[in-house]
């Protein structure tokens, strides 16, 4: 695996220390509140600016954090996330830029930051529902740069939350979801999942790894393209096996034998 060289020595700021959080609102745009601890870039870069920006494609928000020193929030009512549709679609960034020494410089960064919703409607990190007209169709499935694999249920079929979250849906559909996936990223984009800024980087190091104990996908130079397809085909038998899935289909079977 290549090593990364920081040439511009920009401090890249932990994931785990960036609490962004997102607050819908009835019949307006949803709001955020960022909790963030920079106590790493302290004293030194006491007088830097915090830049918080939501994102989704070419569409983008930045609010005005303070500084370094004095983090002073914008009022709730200029957070709203008034460009963007779906709030579980917005990804943010944290940028800190120096105003002293060089100004405008950027001195630390964070990108992909996911944020985190109300406790009953958790932002789902990999995968995420729409409905459309898939004339026919029940379901099919799409990716975007940004976001990764995309369900899409069709408008005729029910609500995408109700029918994503039915039991014989998910037995029947989840294991080819997860298979399309994973060719995406690891075989059509030749992804290694060691990218943060790819959305490969998230489906390895917070599901594969940690819930069904895959290693890393083997180099394309060693193990040839069937050496991931052998990989991608035990990940999915591991998450059926893993989930039960054949009894989401058949419950009464947990009984038998």
């Amino acid at each position: 695996m290549a090593t990364r060289l920081n040439y511009t020595r920009r401090k890249r700021l932990a994931l785990d220390k960036l609490n962004i959080s997102v607050r819908p609102v009835e019949n307006e745009s949803a709001t955020f509140d960022a909790d963030l601890n920079l106590a790493d870039l302290r004293p030194e870069y006491d007088d830097a600016r915090v830049f918080v920006e939501a994102y989704r494609q070419s569409t983008r928000m930045r609010f005005d954090w303070g500084t370094v020193g004095n983090i002073v929030p914008p009022p709730t009512t200029d957070r709203r996330l008034t460009e963007f549709d779906d709030w579980r679609r917005v990804r943010f960034r944290l940028k800190i830029t120096d105003m002293t020494h060089e100004p405008g410089k950027l001195i630390a960064w964070r990108n992909q930051i996911r944020p985190k919703g109300p406790e009953d409607e958790h932002d789902n990190d990999l995968l995420f529902f729409e409905n459309a007209d898939l004339e026919g169709r029940v379901w099919n499935l799409r990716f975007e740069d940004d976001l990764g694999p995309v369900v899409q249920i069709d408008e005729k079929a029910g609500d995408r939350y109700d029918v994503g979250s039915d039991p014989k849906f998910q037995a029947a559909v989840f294991p080819e979801v997860m298979r399309r996936t994973l060719i995406q990223a690891f075989v059509v984009e030749e992804e290694n999942g060691d990218d943060e800024q790819h959305w490969s980087f998230v489906w390895l190091q917070g599901f594969l790894k940690p819930q069904l104990k895959m290693s890393d996908p083997p180099p394309l130079e060693e193990g040839g393209l069937s050496g991931r397809e052998e990989w991608i085909e035990e990940a999915v038998r591991l998450f059926a096996k893993r989930n039960d899935l054949n009894l989401l289909w058949n419950p009464e079977a947990g009984g038998q034998g």
